[in-house]
């Protein structure tokens, strides 16, 4: 359902580039410059991403349109959605059951734990169908913006 993207990209000095916030809080554009000699691979629109060291920290999200063709490491990885709503994936992984058992799991020392993209791929996840996760994902993003705009007031 989930197939890691590998489309390469620029060198860290001219890469555009974005992240993911912590806690489900979005993907933005990130401002620095990066070393050429690292290598960074082209994001889409509408794919599912996460951040490997960030896993346990809620750092999920889904690739804004207005950053199609931004650029990530290979400590971002996203994801092609087949059969499954992208969104849909992420509140199910911004759930604390999703990311907290699954990121016990982690490979690493106590200050730099990572998800690699095949471990996070290994993990189970239940999903009803296509025409289901599109009803709950239509729920789930009115109900965000209903609190958005009640924040605002």
């Amino acid at each position: 359902m989930l197939s890691e993207s590998r489309e390469q990209g620029h060198s860290g000095d001219r890469a555009r580039k974005l992240t993911v916030k912590l806690w489900g809080k979005g993907v933005v554009p990130k401002d620095d410059v990066g070393s050429a000699s690292t290598q960074y691979f082209i994001r889409h629109a509408g794919q599912f991403i996460y951040s490997k060291l960030d896993f346990l920290n809620s750092a999920f999200g889904v690739i804004p349109e207005e950053l199609e063709g931004y650029e990530t490491t290979a400590d971002l990885p996203a994801f092609e959605c087949h059969g499954i709503n992208p969104y849909f994936m992420f509140y199910k992984a911004i759930q604390q059951d999703f990311y907290y058992k699954n990121g016990i799991i982690a490979d690493g020392s106590r200050k730099a734990k990572r998800i690699h993209a095949d471990t996070f791929l290994e993990m189970p996840i239940q999903l009803p169908s296509i025409e289901e996760q599109n009803l709950i994902v239509s729920y789930l993003q009115k109900f965000d913006n209903l609190i958005t705009l009640h924040r605002r007031v």
